[in-house]
């Protein structure tokens, strides 16, 4: 009996140890991220980051590992699953380490000034970045996603190395430092008269790099990169190059057509495996979705092709049906892995089995089959698909005789069907987290798609972001918040705070309610109170590094987003326009003039620059109207592309500085101003068009 006894004593034991294992908390549980919170239960004794974690690793003289990743990165969860939740790896890491986790999109300086070290350490970079450095934050060691075996290799060698070669590791940590350290820049001194040449040469050199092919830059994989799509769409116009605009129309079509575009749900995955826009990794970011509308919206201007507004209706769905908060914000993310028990399989909500397809749509099934490539040219893995197109439409309405609108219903019916019966797969989960610089971006696309195609839904939508950023972000003194749940709410990064101005700037362009202009001015002021440098034009990236090894960051490149500086840069220009300070006009031309060699010797990594440095130094028109129909008028000229304008109104006389003495009462009036010269008003927009374009060319 006493045996017996002892036996379920130990029973007991072993499942009270196995529970806790699993119910086991590190300092990530009260942590808002969902990212940090996914990683709560590991063993691994996680930290945030702070100046405690940084202490504790000072005091017991013990390396950081410093795992950056988010939410919707499909290999950060399988590195979590298959390393970070293993008790070996963990009880290596938490011995011999002090653990930090950082969601990159809450303190994207962190990952900034990691990914750099990365990057140089080892040629590239990517998500999760796991770096090794020592107490102070100084890396010695940097890598991606690594599977346990190998993690626990790399852990024991560097913590080996760090014992046993301290002054060595040093050395290196040194040299390291000293190759992210700002170069200084030889700027060769450019005329601003050969400035604009220049930048038509940077461009023929960057488009070396396109795939002619396919769209999109020369690569194995397809990422949206809207600044260069933008870039090219705008030099088309500033530089009559033909071959610029059938770039951009071959790159739009088929992301367009592409399982890049989710054509069951809507909205756009974050870029492809492949070099034809097909088989996307399946994650959802905001940025992508807010930035491609504007995008879209610029081209359905150009040319009302009715597969762009299809997408700008798509993505417009997919935000309001998916991301928008009960507070009128939108979410940052959806992951690209669905969690079915213990599993976590990647797109399994978004493929689809033929024979499942064929029987939700029966006798529609052959037409949709071959709309969207239910066979080899759709076909993913394991008789899974993605759907994609690759004819128009206009194929399908002869090969099956039938009208455009039967065409369009049958197609749209279908898709209702689909979208119907995937009620019954799980999710993949939403990543909640607000970001003030996503959501900016959000309202200016879709300010850009009211402009293009006067629906008031976008404007609508456009206005709520903005007055929700600030009911819930801005405080009295202009303090932007990064996000609703950063743990660290005094840090404040200047991203936040230039898309917000253009979003203020943009929403003016569709509303003509100066307040906006009062508010991006009054927001300019105080992001260059809290960002500027003594040492340079550029605005800092962030208001507080004392955390970080290096109190030195500025970030200029142009990537999937653009720099925050360069964003500022035409916010300053615009600015400029609109209160006649110019003082903002010359702080953008400094910005300018000290990256000019940069951009014209490297124009890939700066797109946006060069998008910015086309207002700057070439033709660019003050369109001022007044008179009772000024709205109206504004709102025509606004539905046709012109990258080179900015529109302001007036039913009234108005002591604003583009406005004064403007107003003739019973006249409606256009004055097309360009280089301080302006043009003798006109009453009709077919006229204003006229001296714009005339001029123009």
């Amino acid at each position: 009996m006493r045996t017996e006894k002892i036996f379920f004593l130990v029973i007991a034991f072993f499942f009270s140890l196995t529970s806790y294992a699993q119910n086991r908390m590190n300092k990530l549980s009260n942590e808002k991220s969902l990212y940090l919170k996914q990683h709560s239960t590991n063993p691994v004794d996680w930290m945030p980051w702070n100046q405690s974690a940084l202490k504790l690793a000072s005091k017991q003289n013990k390396l950081l590992i410093i795992s950056v990743g988010y939410s919707s990165c499909h290999w950060c969860h399988v590195m979590e699953e298959e390393t970070f939740s293993d008790e070996q790896a963990a009880e290596i890491m938490n011995s011999k380490f002090i653990n930090i986790k950082v969601d990159r999109e809450e303190r994207p300086d962190i990952d900034e000034l990691y990914m750099k070290s990365l990057v140089l350490m080892t040629g590239s970079g990517g998500w999760p970045m796991n770096i090794i450095a020592l107490p102070d934050g100084s890396p010695i060691w940097g890598g991606t996603y690594l599977p346990k075996e190998n993690w626990i290799t790399v852990l024991n060698q560097i913590s080996d190395l760090y014992n046993e070669r301290y002054d060595d590791v040093l050395e290196y940590s040194v040299k390291l430092k000293e190759g992210l350290s700002p170069k200084k820049i030889i700027n060769y001194e450019i005329k601003e008269s050969e400035l604009f040449s220049q930048i038509r040469d940077a461009s023929d050199f960057a488009y070396k790099s396109l795939d002619t092919d396919n769209g999109g830059l020369k690569s194995n994989q397809k990422f949206h990169l809207p600044s260069l799509i933008d870039f090219f769409q705008k030099g088309s116009y500033h530089f009559k190059e033909r071959k610029y605009l059938e770039f951009t129309d071959l790159t739009l079509k088929n992301i367009a057509y592409g399982g890049i575009n989710d054509h069951v749900d809507g909205g756009l995955h974050r870029y492809t495996v492949d070099s034809i826009w097909h088989i996307p990794h399946f994650e959802k970011m905001l940025y992508d979705n807010a930035q491609m509308l504007s995008v879209f919206s610029r081209a359905y201007k150009r040319n009302n092709d009715k597969v762009y507004k299809k997408l700008i209706d798509d993505i417009f769905d997919f935000l309001e049906n998916n991301l928008t908060g009960d507070n009128g914000l939108i979410f940052s993310s959806i992951s690209a892995v669905t969690e079915i028990g213990k599993n976590k399989i990647e797109g399994d909500y978004y493929v689809w089995d033929k024979d499942e397809v064929k029987d939700i749509l029966q006798e529609d099934f052959d037409l949709f089959k071959e709309y969207f490539n239910l066979n080899q040219d759709g076909l993913w893995e394991k008789n899974k698909y993605v759907l994609k197109r690759i004819n128009d439409d206009d194929f399908f309405t002869k090969k099956y005789n039938i009208s455009s609108k039967k065409l369009k219903s049958v197609i749209s019916e279908s898709i209702t069907k689909l979208r119907k019966s995937k009620e019954k797969r799980e999710k993949p989960i939403i990543d909640k987290k607000v970001l003030t610089a996503w959501n900016a971006l959000t309202a200016i696309g879709m300010s850009n798609a009211f402009q293009s195609t006067g629906e008031k839904k976008f404007i609508e939508k456009a206005v709520d972001i903005v007055y929700a950023i600030e009911e819930n972000l801005i405080n009295n003194d202009l303090t932007v918040k990064r996000s609703l749940s950063i743990s660290n709410e005094n840090i404040l990064f200047l991203e936040d705070y230039s898309y917000l101005i253009s979003a203020y700037l943009s929403l003016y362009q569709s509303t003509f309610n100066y307040d906006f202009i009062d508010k991006a001015d009054a927001l300019s002021k105080k992001a260059i109170a809290i960002f500027a440098d003594k040492n340079s034009s550029f605005l800092k990236f962030s208001s507080d590094q004392s955390l970080l090894f290096s109190e030195n960051l500025f970030v200029n490149q142009d990537g999937v987003v653009p720099s925050a500086n360069s964003v500022m840069c035409k916010n300053l220009f615009l600015l400029s326009h609109h209160t006649g300070n110019r003082d903002f006009l010359n702080i953008g031309k400094s910005m300018l003039n000290e990256i000019s060699t940069q951009l014209i010797s490297n124009p890939l990594d700066y797109m946006n620059w060069l998008s910015v440095s086309l207002d700057y130094y070439d033709k660019f028109y003050e369109v001022v109207i007044s008179g009772k129909k000024s709205i109206e008028m504004a709102n025509e000229i606004n539905s046709i592309y012109l990258p080179n304008i900015l529109i302001a109104t007036s039913k009234k006389d108005s002591e604003k500085y583009l406005l004064k003495n403007r107003y003739i009462k019973g006249e409606n009036l256009i004055y097309v101003c360009v280089n301080n010269t302006c043009k003798y008003p006109v009453n009709n927009v077919e006229a204003a068009l006229k001296l714009i374009t005339n001029n123009n060319e």
